[in-house]
């Protein structure tokens, strides 16, 4: 089909829609804002300026999109932008905000889904398959891997960074950073187990899922400080790529991470 735009929409001259989209009634897109081939915008939907949507995307009644940081450090003329990467969905009333100092951007990835009154704060980077749950919240600067599920009404600290393959459990309370193949909850969330169920959806096999949890023990059950956890993770699985990555996110974690 051709690409249709309501006549009830508004869409700034400057803005760049693909093939085959739907603009429905009471949208706004704003300057600068590019929408990719076959994505589709309700109704109400506020595309704002300098923001890209990728391809074959849903985006559902009163959702924002790259409207300004909520950040008191934003100042008036600064160029900030937002990208959305292809198949992802945006149901209602979620927000994502813009960077906020200039030439600053916000990123989410593929084949997401931000479920309803789900909100992406100013300058965070969510990876491809993550699903934000209803009214899941990411401060500013979060940075959240790819395949991770963030449950509902949970709320992630601003520059906490989730690992690939993570869980956060409904109302959860984040403020330190989660290690991959984990699941998290609590208020303050700690690392309670392996996502074992979320790492066989995911390709991994029972070697592989058995490592992850060999890792999680000697990270979380044999009263060890971190850096001789991490020592004796590389000693005792130096070709495992799981642990690997469960080592490098520890070491990089800047907000220390969630341990019992």
């Amino acid at each position: 089909m051709a690409t249709y735009i309501d006549k009830m929409a508004v869409v700034h001259e400057d803005a760049k829609i693909g093939e085959d989209c739907y603009i429905g009634p009471f949208c706004t897109i704003g300057a600068n804002a590019a929408i990719g081939d076959r994505t589709s915008l309700q109704s109400h939907v506020v595309v704002d300026t300098n923001t890209t949507l990728g391809k074959d995307c849903k985006v559902f009644p009163f959702a924002s999109v790259g409207t300004q940081s909520q950040d008191l450090k934003w100042k008036e003329g600064n160029q900030c932008f937002t990208t959305v990467g292809d198949n992802t969905i945006i149901r209602e009333y979620v927000t994502v905000h813009a960077g906020t100092d200039d030439g600053t951007y916000t990123k989410i990835g593929n084949n997401c889904a931000l479920l309803a009154l789900s909100h992406v704060g100013h300058n965070c980077e969510v990876g491809n398959d993550v699903v934000l749950s209803h009214n899941a919240t990411l401060g500013g600067h979060v940075i959240v891997g790819d395949k991770v599920n963030v449950g509902g009404l949970s709320a992630v600290h601003q520059f906490c960074h989730i690992g690939r393959n993570a869980m956060v459990a409904g109302m959860a309370r984040v403020v330190q950073d989660i290690l991959p193949f984990t699941i998290a909850e609590g208020a303050p969330g700690v690392m309670r187990i392996i996502n074992k169920i979320g790492m066989e959806r995911n390709g991994f096999s029972k070697e592989e899922i058995s490592v992850a949890n060999k890792c999680y023990k000697i990270f979380f059950m044999r009263n060890l400080q971190l850096e001789e956890a991490i020592k004796q993770i590389e000693a005792d699985f130096p070709e495992s790529e799981v642990a690997q990555n469960m080592v490098t996110f520890a070491k990089d974690a800047t907000r220390g991470l969630a341990r019992k």
